[in-house]
């Protein structure tokens, strides 16, 4: 009796212990509502982490850079883009019931690039190669969707002036300058393209192009192609108005970056908490991030 209740000790201590153990190297998702995607020069990936009201960082290797993450002034965060300066810029749909633009100089928020005018309840930005800031608004004051360009005064200064308001309906979701310069941005059953010129910048809106069979939820450019990730979790790649289906992603996409020189694509699931991985010339799933 004695040898089987020592036995049954035993085993008792060592289920406790793998248990235990288990525990110990559980790994925990620090995904919560990923939206927004943006990968630097050095091919960190950014994400817009809405659900924690943080900006996360991940290195090439898919590792999490926890030093790095921003947490100041970000309020459910939407998107994220880089200039050409590489300062990174964030859409925060709810700071102060309106929404913001924030920018972070190596982590650090520069508050006196803050942009509040014109925005309300930002969905998406993207920057241009003259640093000119394109943001889509769920709202613009009065109860319509808009996208609003903020002009830069220089390369090397923040967006100064309030450009253009162009209304949108219905609401925008992704938005991206195309290659060739041109404003793209995905609504309710179509992508739509508005050449960018001087007079658009200055207030005038001219007419759109639209592919009617994408309904973009998240669009980004890189590499001299466009792409496209679809509310289906469909993720085409444009050149002009050429397309080509690159892959089915298993979910509605929130946000989409490209990483071209390690030949990446990366898609943000939102409430699915996680980061799916493919390969920008097959398409085929690489990695996934949770």
């Amino acid at each position: 009796m004695k040898t089987t209740n020592r036995v049954a000790r035993i085993a008792t201590t060592l289920l406790c212990l793998a248990v235990l153990t288990s525990a110990s190297f559980a790994k925990s998702n620090p995904l919560n509502i990923p939206r927004g995607l943006a990968v630097d020069a050095q091919g960190n990936l950014w994400v817009a982490n809405a659900g924690t009201n943080s900006i996360l960082a991940f290195n090439s290797g898919y590792k999490q850079l926890t030093s790095s993450t921003i947490t100041e002034s970000i309020v459910e965060p939407t998107g994220v883009a880089f200039d050409t300066l590489g300062n990174l810029w964030v859409s925060n749909y709810y700071t102060g019931n309106v929404g913001a633009i924030t920018e972070y100089v190596n982590g650090v928020q520069n508050s006196s690039a803050t942009i509040t005018e014109g925005i309300d309840l930002p969905t998406a930005l993207t920057v241009d190669g003259l640093n000119n800031i394109w943001v889509v608004n769920y709202n613009n004051g009065s109860g319509n969707p808009s996208i609003t360009v903020y002009e830069s005064a220089s390369p090397d200064q923040p967006p100064a002036v309030l450009a253009q308001t162009l209304s949108v309906l219905p609401p925008a979701l992704g938005i991206t300058i195309a290659p060739g310069g041109t404003l793209a941005y995905g609504s309710n059953g179509f992508t739509y393209y508005q050449p960018v010129t001087p007079a658009l910048i200055n207030g005038t809106l001219v007419s759109s192009y639209y592919f009617p069979q994408f309904n973009a939820a998240a669009l980004t450019s890189a590499g001299g192609l466009e792409y496209i990730a679809t509310i289906d979790g469909s993720v085409y790649t444009a050149a002009g108005f050429v397309t080509n289906k690159l892959f089915q992603a298993p979910f509605t996409p929130y946000g989409i970056a490209v990483d071209t020189v390690r030949k990446r694509v990366y898609v943000s699931s939102g409430y699915s908490n996680s980061i799916a991985v493919y390969s920008s010339t097959t398409g085929a799933l690489l990695h996934t991030i949770d």
